[in-house]
């Protein structure tokens, strides 16, 4: 009988040492200072993989927004800022090529510590852009985002938009003090050179999908560089005092 009772108090021991337990981690969220990951058992307070980074952690979506009054650069990009951090934020012209200069120097001076901005091109009258979640910063090197995208007007109307086609992309290609705009390695580049201050080059396919139409660059003419006619930044208008995201160093968080 003691025996019995001997072996019963083993197997007791052996199942509690054994039993489920949970583990805490901290996570990075956009609702919750931290979550719970369980290794064994229920999983319902694990956050979703696109709400453990702030903004975006996913690819942009195709869908626009509704237009809103106006003829400014501002009111010509609402219409591509939906799922973006600027989507419901005021928005400000920060450079202007013809008032500010079509250089590198001139360039990073009014964009820089802005955080997300859109760039918005005229060549040849029609509007070509891209969509910068990292912003610039003069730390050299890349910025990557898969949120970032490319964009044309159409030309019976409305923007098309095109995706990041590589991993994490670069929504900044080169982020040098002394260069201008990058979107991926051939993406979308607006050197600023002196040499040639408003040529524009495009080559899709590599960092940026072609897009429904099978383009092979966003300029109007196949084959060809161009000049750029407009060329402007638009970023966030943050209250004094208030954070801008990625408005310095950026930390690579996997896809992000």
């Amino acid at each position: 009988m003691r025996s019995l009772l001997l072996l019963l108090a083993s197997l007791t021991a052996l199942a509690a040492a054994f039993a489920p337990t949970s583990v805490h981690l901290s996570a990075r969220t956009s609702t919750s200072s931290s979550s719970k990951l369980f290794f064994f058992g229920s999983s319902k307070n694990v956050p979703a993989a696109e709400d453990r980074t702030y903004p975006e952690a996913k690819q942009a979506t195709y869908e626009l927004m509704k237009g809103e009054l106006g003829f400014g650069p501002e009111s010509i990009v609402r219409p591509l800022l939906k799922q973006t951090q600027l989507e419901k934020r005021k928005l400000k012209v920060v450079y202007n090529a013809k008032r500010d200069g079509f250089n590198a120097q001139a360039f990073h001076s009014k964009v820089d510590g802005k955080g997300a901005s859109v760039v918005l091109a005229k060549v040849r009258g029609q509007w070509i852009g891209g969509y910068n979640p990292r912003g610039w910063a003069s730390l050299g090197g890349g910025r990557s985002s898969v949120a970032a995208f490319l964009f044309y007007g159409k030309l019976f109307g409305g923007w098309q938009k095109l995706r990041v086609s590589r991993t994490g992309s670069m929504a900044c290609g080169n982020d040098e003090y002394n260069k201008g705009i990058y979107f991926g390695a051939d993406g979308l580049v607006i050197p600023l050179d002196s040499r040639r201050p408003k040529l524009v080059t495009s080559r899709l396919g590599y960092f940026f999908e072609c897009g429904p139409e099978n383009r092979s660059t966003l300029l109007p003419v196949k084959g060809a560089d161009a000049n750029v006619d407009e060329l402007y930044v638009v970023a966030g208008v943050y209250a004094d005092g208030e954070d801008i995201p990625n408005s310095g160093g950026v930390a690579e968080l996997g896809f992000y």
